[in-house]
């Protein structure tokens, strides 16, 4: 495993590149993600917690984003659902 690796060479993150506004940031980047013909490039992990603390990720595909945030569809009735019920902070 130690040998596998592969270099980032393009696109240095840095902050003298980002714009002011995080969404309109993350616009860009998924517009060169689409462009770049990535597969899946609206998916995303989403982490909740459980009542107790525990943490738990899944992957979702996002379906629209605005001023106002990310959004996502799942079932109401998962265990995505019921710990965004207990707890609506997620990452």
């Amino acid at each position: 495993l130690e040998d596998i690796r592969r270099e980032y060479l393009q696109d240095a993150l840095s902050e003298d590149n980002l714009q002011d506004d995080p969404f309109k940031q993350f616009e860009t980047w998924l517009e060169h993600a689409v462009a770049s013909q990535l597969p899946d490039p609206t998916a995303m992990v989403v982490a909740t917690v459980d009542e107790t603390g525990q943490p738990s990720q899944r992957i979702v595909l996002l379906k629209h984003l605005d001023d106002n945030g990310f959004v996502f569809f799942t079932n109401t009735g998962s265990r995505k659902a019921q710990e965004l019920k207990g707890n609506n902070k997620i990452s």
